[in-house]
């Protein structure tokens, strides 16, 4: 088993790689920029150029918007923090299991469950339907289902809560 690194030393703006590995076993991997990497948290952006309803998000994002990632090794989700300059588009938020935290890369299983939290404070699930025949089907470890079900009780009841905490971390961290 490969161990978790310690924390990075890279300097902000270092290629990073999120590498998600979805329920069917394929993976997608993404090239972002570190903005901080510690042994338990890591905080990557991305330009997201073409803008629109980028990955068929239920939010128009404008081009050139960032989106700043969190993937945490305790936490039974992602945030991502849309920004276009200084003003918050909306959060999505993704149940995940298995997150590792290396050098050059974060990796993670995705469990299928979104949420979108607009600036409007209205909380959007998507894919709950994906996630039932996942599991129907057996995709899901014990494991994964106990980390899924974690998940939307946090998300269901303090998505609005977790802000403030970005905040404060965007700015410990100079983040944004």
């Amino acid at each position: 088993m490969t161990r978790d690194a310690p924390p990075s030393t890279a300097p902000r703006g270092t290629p990073w790689v999120e590498r998600k590995r979805k329920p069917d076993g394929s993976e997608r991997r993404y090239t972002c920029a570190l903005e901080h990497a510690s042994a338990s948290l890591v905080v990557v952006s991305y330009v997201m150029r073409q803008g629109g309803a980028v990955f068929g998000t239920p939010i128009d994002i404008p081009p050139g918007s960032v989106s700043y990632g969190y993937f945490w090794r305790a936490r039974p989700y992602t945030v991502y923090r849309m920004r276009d300059g200084d003003r918050i588009i909306a959060h999505r938020f993704d149940a995940v299991a298995g997150v590792r935290i290396r050098e050059g890369e974060v990796a993670y299983r995705d469990l299928a469950l979104d949420w979108w939290l607009t600036a409007e404070n209205v909380l959007i699930e998507e894919d709950r339907d994906e996630f039932l025949e996942l599991r129907a089907d057996g995709a899901f470890s014990p494991a994964d289902l106990a980390a899924a079900a974690r998940a939307e009780r946090v998300i269901a009841r303090a998505a609005g809560r977790l802000l403030p905490e970005l905040a404060a971390m965007e700015r410990r961290l100079g983040i944004g």
